[in-house]
């Protein structure tokens, strides 16, 4: 691999308000290291997280992002996976914090990415079957996994009666359709900016989050910035007990909570890709009923492999659903992202970015 080059979705420096924009250009292919694994992704997906990067919201150095799809081996080394089958990458690994795919790490969004030793002794590379690569199973899997882990998590907390999702966006509803699929008929509330949503400043949302019967569940997938008003609203108007999954990010420091000041962000960081086992629930007493909380960064290889038996047989969001609202190739993806960053509005081809999903290795510049 001595002077090959590929090309890759690179970001550019940041400007005045710390957008990172970015461009497709060559790079060098890195050179492996014994035990090192080396893929051509085929199909990625764009996180809500890449987007608080390159926003500048988060301090992420990688300068080619990308942590959600599947590629097919190029060279294996002794890892046993076989040359040209599909996988599909782990991006946390609970051991080496080191391994942050697509932050710390040269990510997904190029047409060769190399895996280090560490990371393919950990299992954290995971073989898919044929079909994989779709654009509604490659970009959905990593969401739809840690969906799942929350879901898991919950569930052994209590059975809610009703269910607040605060966040409409690809995880939110990916959460909504989980829940509601484990407890048919659950009573839902939808907070966000979606026609089938509430929106978070109606007048009227104090009063449907307090008649909700308890206990009430609720997955806050807002972005990093919504966080603390989607949790002090929820602990504010919600009555009973409530069982919070704060899937969102949040910045570090107590959150004021009738239950007392509490640094949310480092209790969402107890559980880490699957681990520890039980998980951990965190109970507070607050004045009109408990307050159970918990959160998870990352997701187990089980969560993963979960997901994409979900999505590639249909049981769960089929490809060209409502919530893959953007297909595009490198370039295409080039143009969206950087006119989105131009934006204050989440919209390309006058249609909202829900989740986008990157062909790479092959197809057309497709929209859905």
């Amino acid at each position: 691999m001595n002077g090959a080059v590929h090309r890759a979705l690179v970001r550019l420096p940041a400007d005045a308000r710390g957008r990172t924009r970015v461009e497709v250009t060559e790079v060098p292919t890195p050179r492996l290291e014994p035990g090192d694994v080396l893929l051509a992704p085929v199909t990625v997906g764009v996180c809500g997280t890449d987007w608080q990067i390159l926003r500048g919201l988060r301090d992420d150095p990688s300068r080619v992002l990308g942590h959600e799809g599947v590629a097919r081996v190029v060279e294996s080394g002794d890892s046993g996976l076989p040359t040209g089958s599909l996988v599909t990458v782990n991006p946390t690994h609970p051991g080496d914090p080191s391994f942050l795919l697509g932050h710390n790490l040269p990510g997904l969004w190029a047409e060769r990415t190399r895996i280090p030793a560490t990371a393919v002794r950990g299992g954290l590379v995971l073989p898919v079957p044929e079909g994989a690569d779709r654009p509604g199973v490659a970009a959905l899997a990593e969401p739809l996994a840690s969906v799942l882990y929350g879901l898991e998590i919950g569930l052994g907390a209590t059975r809610p009666a009703a269910l607040v999702v605060w966040g409409d966006g690809i995880v939110g509803r990916l959460a909504r359709d989980a829940w509601q699929r484990e407890l048919p008929g659950l009573r839902t509330l939808l907070v966000g900016h979606g026609a089938d949503a509430v929106d978070p400043h109606a007048p009227g949302l104090p009063d449907l989050l307090a008649e909700l019967p308890s206990p009430v569940g609720v997955v806050i997938a807002t972005p990093r910035t919504g966080t603390r008003q989607a949790l002090t609203a929820v602990d504010r108007h919600v009555r009973g007990a409530l069982v919070v999954d704060v899937h969102a990010g949040l910045p570090p420091g107590p959150v004021a909570l009738s239950a007392g000041e509490l640094d949310v962000a480092a209790l969402r960081a107890d559980n880490c890709g699957g681990e520890p086992r039980p998980p951990r629930v965190h109970h507070f007493d607050r004045p009109t009923g408990s307050l159970f909380l918990y959160g998870h960064r990352g997701v187990s290889g089980a969560h993963l492999r979960q997901a994409v038996e979900l999505l590639v047989t249909g049981q769960e969001e089929p490809p060209g659903s409502a919530v893959l609202t953007h297909q595009v190739d490198l370039s295409g993806a080039a143009d969206l992202v950087n006119s989105v960053l131009s934006s204050a509005r989440r919209v390309a081809d006058g249609r909202r970015v829900l989740k986008t999903a990157i062909r790479i290795g092959g197809g057309d510049d497709r929209r859905v």
